[in-house]
């Protein structure tokens, strides 16, 4: 790629190459200062990236110059994570034990900017109504339009107009609207931290933070900006919204990692937006707004294209087409007319009545009115829909990438099981179930009290944990049987506390108990735990641990942790208040297995999907083994074996091999935000049509490529919410269900609707045309058109696109993403349909010229006879099979609107103010017998067609969750 500013400029290109290096999926760069090309080598399989390199060149491009510019000697930003931490300190020019100085942080500040992420604007007012006067639908009733004001008809030009300001003023209030409730789930609250500054600890705004500031983390803390760890005493940091890793990551400060190495082993840093789960530490910022990893995650994002829906896609595919039609019958016309001789006058209104004969100006209105109720149907789910179209785009989803931590869990930990002696204890198993603990229990229970740092708010149910998740948990199963915490702990005073430590991963408390004595707890990585231990308490006695002993608790440690579960090993002593080492010579108590808990409902959800032909994909952060039992507990029962692939090594994969792991693979575990951005691409690449759900910012970027994007509304993150399609208001999953009823529901009922307006309208140009060949006149005004397309259609279509779901909506298969709105046999169908309509009104209109002559009478009646057939067609079009008059009488809108309708027509020829605007006139009893045999041709023909042909074979799903063809009383998609 070339850039033209950095010919010849050997600064920028440092800068150029020093900020494309502290990009994680970047290998090697090189600018050549001569040509202004950049070479830049990514992570193999990350070309999507390259995007990437434009918007930082070009950043550095537009850097200040001149007496601003800095010094030539700036050194090239690092990769942090790969330099020690002296290394960070000397590169950042701070001394960590005085901080900086105020005066040197506010140069920095001024020259950096604040540490603040640019938040999103919502939608202007211009934009909205821009996207709704844009569509190729509308675009074409402003040509009818144009037409109407050339041939000097007002009203026509009026009443057209006035259909594209309702069309635009529904859309418009549907998404401002919208708008509205994401804006006010912006977070408004300003994060503080605690900076060294002068020599002293301060509590400042997280927005005052420059690269170099010394921070001080707790517990409960949010990380303020990207920092490098440099003191640590037990820290662990919740990364779930970075990284999908659902438990605690331990930091350690001395350690450096590859340069190549992914975030979620980062082990010595500290990024913005997660949290510290437990433990202190004492880190140096690094990084601050736009250039920390959220910010990197934000900027790929904005560069990310959304791509249209299916419904989109198929209407401006059909919009196109009734254009090139349209063009095509008026050609007709006018030659047919030139032929003929017709007057000049004359053969302009007959093209004008064919174009707006051609145009079905009820469509968008059709359209964005359904897709509106539907969205204000989700919201009463409380599921918000940014986009109309979204609604529908869910019900042709085909695969459901669905991130576990947040969105399939509830992203807290919870007590599992316990191992301990030789009894298991599970939340749903006898032993479990006794009101009160027994002694070996009990001494559990007490251990996880006393080594713990957590505590729990007295809000709602009181198990709302304050610190680390895992000692959170903990409190809260003691909780279940009844043991007061903070009792234990005044009773079991605590002397001295030992944390986890660089290279231990364990934790020890030492308390005096109420007889005076001491009392050792330790709880930790169980292996360790039990490499301390001689004795093990098996019921109420102590007896020496023995190597068989050891190699049991080792096969169950195994047999939890493969299950799904993290363990902990948990020990305990009781020596004189004089004793010497604290933590030698433990009494080994057990295992205590512990679960981030399955969603309530994601079971059910999981067979729905199965049930509607939609595949779940899992995408996780956790290790395999982990993500693999949680699938499989939210599996249908009986369900195939999860297939389960380690994401470790798909940024290296080619393209065509990721293509065909997504085919087959039920859950991706250790993924990278980027990887879940090329599992969604890949995907889509194979024709799928992908819904993606997730709540953190490293979901941001996949949920921005998906054709659907799914954010959590109650725990879900700024930049989730920010670039979703779909919002769930409660965190339910199983609301997506609902949606893709919903959206197939509206993609059915928007194919009927679309069925009449294209054979009626087909009718109305078979007339004009057959009318001017056979030498009949003009059988109708253009007004008369423009009636029966904007009331006589408009409101059976309607009526049509509101029906309410078929019982089997959710065991159809998919539709196919590629296929047709319209396709050639559904083609064939309208026109068959529109043929007969069209016969029938000219058999009537010439026998009105027979009988009448030219006139008003003969315009009448065929004007009548049209509009009566279309509205007895609109009851045949709610179903294919069955009797069309009584098909889906549960539900008597569109009868009521087609009897509504017949009145209005009926009107036409009594009510002198609707006689003069559409040029009618009385008819006799005869003449409405007339209408009536017109009407009734049509009417029996698409009866007898009804009984003789069979049902369409559509793909619906068997009770195992195949896919079949068979006999279904609806409407294919």
């Amino acid at each position: 790629m070339r850039v033209e500013g950095l010919r010849s400029n050997s600064l920028l290109a440092a800068r150029v190459e020093g900020a494309l290096l502290a990009h994680g999926a970047v290998r090697h760069v090189r600018v050549n200062v001569i040509t202004g090309n950049v070479l830049v080598v990514f992570d193999a399989g990350r070309t999507e990236l390259r995007r990437l390199v434009l918007v930082i060149a070009r950043g550095a491009v537009g850097a200040p110059s001149g007496r601003h510019r800095p010094s030539t000697d700036v050194p090239i930003p690092p990769r942090w994570h790969a330099l020690s931490a002296a290394e960070v300190i000397a590169r950042l020019d701070v001394n960590p034990h005085s901080g900086l100085s105020t005066e040197e942080a506010s140069t920095r500040l001024a020259a950096g900017g604040p540490n603040r992420l640019p938040v999103p604007q919502p939608k202007s007012a211009l934009a909205i109504l821009s996207g709704h006067l844009t569509s190729m639908p509308v675009l074409l009733l402003g040509c009818a339009a144009g037409l109407s004001l050339l041939s000097g008809a007002l009203v026509d030009a009026v009443v057209i107009l006035a259909v594209v300001g309702l069309n635009a003023a529904v859309g418009y209030i549907t998404e401002s609207r919208v708008e509205r409730i994401l804006t006010s789930l912006q977070q408004t609250s300003v994060v503080p931290a605690f900076a060294r500054r002068d020599g002293h600890d301060r509590l400042v705004a997280a927005e005052a933070l420059v690269p170099g500031d010394i921070v001080r983390l707790s517990a409960g803390h949010e990380v303020p900006a990207d920092l490098r760890v440099l003191e640590a005493d037990g820290l662990a940091l919740d990364e779930s919204a970075l990284t999908g890793e659902s438990l605690p990551v331990a930091k350690w400060p001395r350690s450096t990692c590859r340069p190549e190495a992914p975030l979620a082993e980062h082990v010595n840093m500290a990024y913005a937006s997660t949290v510290v789960a437990e433990g202190a530490g004492l880190a140096v910022v690094i990084a601050t707004g736009s250039g920390t990893e959220v910010g990197r995650i934000r900027a790929l994002v904005a560069e990310t294209v959304v791509p249209s829906t299916p419904l989109e896609r198929q209407l401006e595919g059909l919009g196109r087409r009734l254009v090139g039609a349209s063009l095509g019958f008026c050609g007709i016309t006018l030659g047919l007319g030139l032929l003929r001789g017709l007057p000049t006058l004359e053969l302009l209104r007959s093209v004008i009545s064919l174009a707006v004969a051609a145009v079905p100006e009820g469509l968008p209105a059709v359209a964005t009115t359904t897709l509106a109720l539907g969205v204000k149907r989700m919201m009463a789910n409380r599921t918000l829909v940014r986009r109309l179209s979204a609604i529908e785009a869910l019900g042709a989803t085909t695969v459901i990438c669905a991130d576990k931590t947040g969105t399939l869990t509830e992203n807290r930990m919870a007590v599992h099981g316990w191992y301990l002696g030789t009894r298991e204890y599970w939340p749903n198993g006898s032993s479990h179930g006794h009101a009160e603990p027994d002694q070996l229990l009990s001494r559990a229970l007490a251990v996880g009290i006393l080594c713990n740092e957590a505590e729990l708010d007295d809000v709602g149910n009181g198990t709302n944990g304050i610190g680390s998740a895992t000692e959170s948990a903990l409190l809260a199963a003691a909780l279940e049987y009844g043991l007061e915490y903070r009792v234990l702990r005044t009773e079991y005073l605590r002397l001295s506390l030992r944390p986890r430590a660089d290279g231990s991963n364990w934790m020890g408390t030492v308390h005096r108990t109420p007889h005076g004595r001491r009392l050792v707890a330790v709880k930790g990585a169980p292996l360790e735990v039990l490499a301390r231990t001689g004795r093990w308490l098996d019921g109420e006695q102590e007896t020496p641990l023995t190597a068989t002993t050891r190699q049991m608790v080792v096969d169950a440690n195994a047999r939890l942790a493969g299950s799904g579960t993290r363990v902990l090993g948990l020990a305990f002593a009781e020596t004189d208040p004089d004793a010497g080492n604290d933590y030698d010579d433990l009494v080994w108590l057990g295992l205590v297995a512990l679960t981030d808990p399955v969603r309530p409902g994601m079971a059910q959800a999981m067979a729905a999907c199965r049930a509607a032909g939609i595949r779940v994909v899992m995408i996780t952060g956790d290790q395999a083994p982990t993500a693999a039992a949680i699938y499989r507990t939210m599996a249908p029962e009986g369900d195939r074996a999860v297939r389960i692939h380690d994401a470790a090594g798909l940024s290296a994969a080619d393209p065509a091999t990721v293509r065909e792991l997504v085919r087959r693979v039920d859950v991706f575990a250790r993924v990278s935000p980027a990887d879940k951005y090329h599992i969604v691409r890949a995907l889509q690449a194979d024709g799928e049509v992908v819904a993606m759900t997730g709540d953190g910012i490293n979901d941001a970027a996949a949920l921005r490529a998906a054709d659907i994007g799914v954010a959590m509304g109650a725990r879900g993150t700024d930049i989730a919410r920010d670039v979703a399609d779909v919002v769930l208001l409660d965190d339910d999953l199983g609301a997506i269900v609902t949606a893709v009823a919903q959206g197939r529901t509206i993609h059915t009922n928007i194919g009927k609707a679309l069925r009449f307006l294209l054979a009626t309208n087909f009718s109305e140009i078979l007339v004009t045309l057959g009318a001017l060949g056979l030498g009949l006149g003009r059988p109708m005004s253009a007004i008369q058109f423009l009636w029966i397309n904007l009331v006589s259609d408009v409101l059976p279509a309607l009526a049509l696109a509101v029906e309410p779901p078929e019982s089997d909506v959710l065991r159809r298969a998919p539709r196919d993403p590629r296929a047709e709105l319209v396709d050639r046999a559904e083609l064939t169908r309208i026109a068959t349909d529109g043929a007969v309509l069209a016969a029938s009104t000219l058999g009537v209109h010439a026998l009105a010229l027979a009988r009448y002559g030219a006139g008003p009478r003969a315009t009448t009646l065929s004007f009548s006879t049209l509009t009566a057939a279309q509205l007895m067609y609109a009851l045949a079009g709610r179903s294919r099979v069955g009797n069309g008059a009584t098909a889906g009488s549960g539900h008597p809108l569109l009868a009521g609107v087609v009897g509504g309708t017949l009145a209005l027509q009926l009107a036409t020829a009594l009510l002198p103010s609707l006689r003069g605007l559409l040029g009618t006139v009385p008819l006799s009893a005869s003449d409405w017998a007339l209408v009536a045999a017109g009407v009734a041709t049509p009417t029996l023909f698409a009866e007898i067609r009804r009984a003789l042909g069979a049902p369409p074979a559509i793909p619906f799903i068997d009770g195992e969750g195949e896919h079949h063809a068979g006999p279904k009383a609806t409407i294919a998609p």
